[in-house]
């Protein structure tokens, strides 16, 4: 049985001013806050602070009460535009929305934070702002992304003395270690934070962490060892939530010793405790432990309960992780069952989360290509803000060299002062008119790294939904054939809908190459003499059998046409991808006609169709860089778009132009053109 290892690490914020609910510190601060006439609460930093320590008091026993004194603060700061108190106030907030789950309320106070931060100052705020989003980011899953602004918290941290916070910060980067699998460099980091830290309530998190980290090596007695050191730990100030993992992960040791009774006596301790700080996603974990345990006790209508009940969870909190482990539960369940129709379901949503989270290989490349593409966008971005410096700091120096120019030219004759005038009045026109020019290029870049970015998004959308799709309906299907759990009329039903997927695959992935390798210009233009006709009839055979399909007749007028001068490959696949589209929009019985007309210079090829035809607000956005648009085909074909736009590429790189015509259920016209060869 493969173990549970999701979203079990100790990612503890424990801020370093925590002051326990003491009623007569609170009763303290209460008093001297300060009312105006109105018996409104003074808007002044002073009230914004008091509001915040009172806040602060509350950390970790009255949850409501922080986001009652935190919002009240974060209403009066803003009032009086204190950035430092909005800021504070929103990492309060942030802290229970954390420890409650609620991640996405997280990231939006996270991320209105530091927009409110702006790029320099507020360095305690920053460090304090960087670990919070380090939080969201592990608690997703995202534990690359997390580490980057966990080693940001710490050098802050470092910078401004705090050992609290840098201890937090090696803390969370041990954490994200483990879950990428480094587990003994994680291992390092915990035992040297254990030799020099005493165990204290702000502490718990090191044997946490530490039988964890055990776990993963398979080390149970260890890691038994340190979860009952947090059970015995005489002062129970410290957050529950260290509690609710510590119970969980001794019901995980428990059951891989097939001590089931104490193991699901853990694994509730472990859901009263997150039920009490209401983590209804922090529950998923120990719920999917019980379901696991009544598999293994063949048990298997409890376990069926547990698993939906932490598969619900997890779907209403849009978790990632957490329906990656449920739906996986689910799929043994019913395989257990006997129900190969939802166990196939299941297997192939737990396929689909799999797919989606940064252990899968394919997800890993593609991440490192967005982490690269982020990182050369910012890249050129400080260049381009430090070439605006430089010209600035360039014109400020001819500032001083005019107003010098002037001092020196009141003790010499009127001509010199003319001349030294002159002179810097074109230094300063230099100066301007290169300005100028630097400007327009940034301009012209930032059009362009939008442009790029809109297609990088499209692209990896089609990556990780289009091209995914069918290759893990086949593994599932494989999966439950393998496991003989699919009858003779189940494998009638889906092989037709696999070939149905693989013949879009297939196209899809030859567009997809070409596109990637026409941008990263691996395509080279190699113009030769030839009929139009010739690769128009090779199209024709190519597709007949999709024409059949709906009984549409394609009928080829190229007889008298001049030969052309192109690369015949690209115009091969341009053809295709024309002639492909218009049977996928022509209903039944339709017509396809493919005429050409010369021209001085060129020769027109037209690929006309009496199919839906298009809006001309849909006309306008066929051949746009970054629309990709498409729609489905008469027969509910489907498309990416990406086929139009490596047409008008092939196109254009033979020096033709490309256009379509086209009017609702009349039909479409689409037209290029391409160099006669008698002119080459």
């Amino acid at each position: 049985m493969l173990k549970l290892t999701l979203l079990i690490f100790v990612f503890l914020y424990i801020p370093a001013e925590v002051v326990m609910a003491q009623p007569q510190v609170v009763d303290s601060l209460r008093n001297s806050l300060h009312y105006d006439e109105r018996d409104s609460l003074e808007a002044d930093t002073n009230t914004v602070l008091t509001l915040i320590k009172i806040a602060e008091s509350f950390q970790r026993d009255e949850p409501d009460s922080i986001i009652k004194y935190a919002a009240s603060a974060f209403e009066l700061a803003e009032r009086i535009n204190s950035v430092s108190g909005m800021v504070r106030a929103n990492q309060l907030l942030g802290i229970v929305y954390f420890r409650r789950g609620e991640y996405k309320k997280v990231y939006e106070l996270g991320s209105t934070s530091i927009s409110l931060l702006g790029s320099s100052g507020y360095q305690e705020e920053r460090a304090s702002l960087n670990h919070l989003m380090g939080l969201f980011h592990a608690s997703q899953g995202s534990y690359e992304r997390g580490l980057s602004y966990f080693f940001e918290a710490r050098n802050s941290f470092e910078a401004l003395g705090d050992a609290d916070g840098v201890f937090r910060s090696l803390n969370n980067i041990g954490a994200s270690y483990n879950r990428l699998g480094n587990n003994r460099e994680a291992l390092n980091i915990f035992l040297e934070l254990d030799s020099l830290n005493a165990l204290t309530a702000a502490t718990i998190s090191i044997p946490v962490n530490l039988g964890i980290n055990y776990y993963e090596l398979e080390d149970f007695e260890k890691a038994e060892q340190n979860l009952m050191r947090v059970i015995r730990f005489e002062d129970k100030s410290y957050d529950k939530r260290a509690l609710g993992l510590t119970t969980f992960k001794l019901g995980e040791i428990y059951r891989e010793r097939k001590q089931y009774s104490d193991a699901l006596n853990y694994f509730n301790e472990s859901i009263q405790i997150f039920d009490s700080l209401d983590n209804e996603i922090e529950k998923v974990q120990s719920l999917n432990g019980i379901a696991l345990t009544y598999l293994e006790l063949q048990e298997l209508k409890n376990a069926e309960g547990y698993a939906q009940h932490a598969f619900s969870i997890a779907s209403t909190a849009n978790a990632l992780p957490e329906k990656n482990i449920s739906s996986k539960t689910l799929f043994e369940i019913y395989s257990a069952l006997g129900n190969p129709e939802k166990a196939l379901d299941y297997h192939m949503l737990h396929k689909s989360y799999s797919d989606s989270l940064h252990n899968d290989e394919v997800s890993k490349a593609v991440g490192r290509l967005e982490a690269e593409y982020e990182y050369e966008k910012l890249e050129e971005n400080l260049r381009t803000q430090q070439q605006v410096k430089n010209l600035r700091n360039a014109e400020q120096v001819a500032d001083r060299t005019y107003m010098l120019v002037i001092a020196i030219a009141l003790l010499i004759i009127a001509i010199v002062i003319s001349s030294f005038l002159y002179r810097n009045s074109m230094i300063r026109k230099s100066a301007n008119n290169l300005l100028q020019e630097k400007n327009k290029e940034i301009e012209h870049q930032a059009a362009r790294l939008h442009e790029m970015n809109e297609i990088k998004d499209h692209l990896f959308s089609i990556i990780s939904h289009d091209l995914r799709g069918p290759l893990s309906s086949l593994y599932g299907f494989i999966t439950l054939n393998e496991m003989n759990a699919l009858s003779k009329q189940d494998m009638q039903k889906l092989i037709p809908e696999l070939a149905d997927k693989f013949k879009y695959t297939s196209n899809l992935l030859n567009n997809l190459l070409n596109w990637a390798k026409s941008q990263l210009k691996g395509y080279k233009v190699v113009p030769k003499k030839f009929q139009i006709k010739t690769i128009a009839l090779e199209t024709q055979k190519l597709l007949a059998q999709k024409a059949s399909e709906k009984s549409i007749t394609v009928e080829i007028n190229l007889d008298e046409v001049a030969p052309v001068y192109a690369d015949k490959s690209m115009i091969d696949l341009v053809l295709l991808n024309f002639l492909s589209n218009a049977i996928k929009f022509t209903p039944n019985n339709g017509h396809i006609n493919l005429t050409a007309t010369e021209g001085d210079d060129f020769v027109n090829v037209c690929i006309q169709d009496n199919g839906v035809g298009i809006s001309e607000e849909h006309l306008e956005q066929l051949f746009k860089e970054t629309s990709f648009f498409s729609t489905e085909g008469t027969n509910d074909e489907k498309g990416t778009g990406l086929g139009l736009m490596l047409c008008k590429d092939f196109v254009q790189k033979n020096k033709g132009t490309l256009w379509a015509e086209s009017k609702i259920n009349e039909g479409s016209t689409f037209c290029f053109t391409l160099p006669k060869a008698e002119n080459n």
